[in-house]
């Protein structure tokens, strides 16, 4: 038995390619050995996010948290001489 949704081509606005464009960005993170990361924000940490975005320290969300994560390693790490 058909229904309707079964019938005729995807509805328009629908994204029907996302599950391989998505498995594809997958294969290349993992290639990259890079993580996704799915992160819950408090209000501060949200601010924290904005504010720093509009001051121009990342050109995107992910930009900003990459190069906060990269920066505090630096600082955190022992000193080595």
């Amino acid at each position: 038995m058909t229904t309707k949704s079964d019938t005729g081509p995807p509805k328009r606005g629908r994204d029907v390619t996302r599950t391989a464009r998505q498995e594809a960005h997958l294969e290349r993170l993992e290639v990259a050995q890079g993580k996704r990361l799915v992160v819950d924000l408090d209000a501060g940490a949200r601010q924290a996010l904005e504010n720093l975005l509009q001051a121009g320290y990342g050109t995107s969300q992910a930009a900003v948290v990459r190069r906060a994560l990269v920066e505090a390693v630096q600082h955190a790490a022992p000193d080595k001489d």
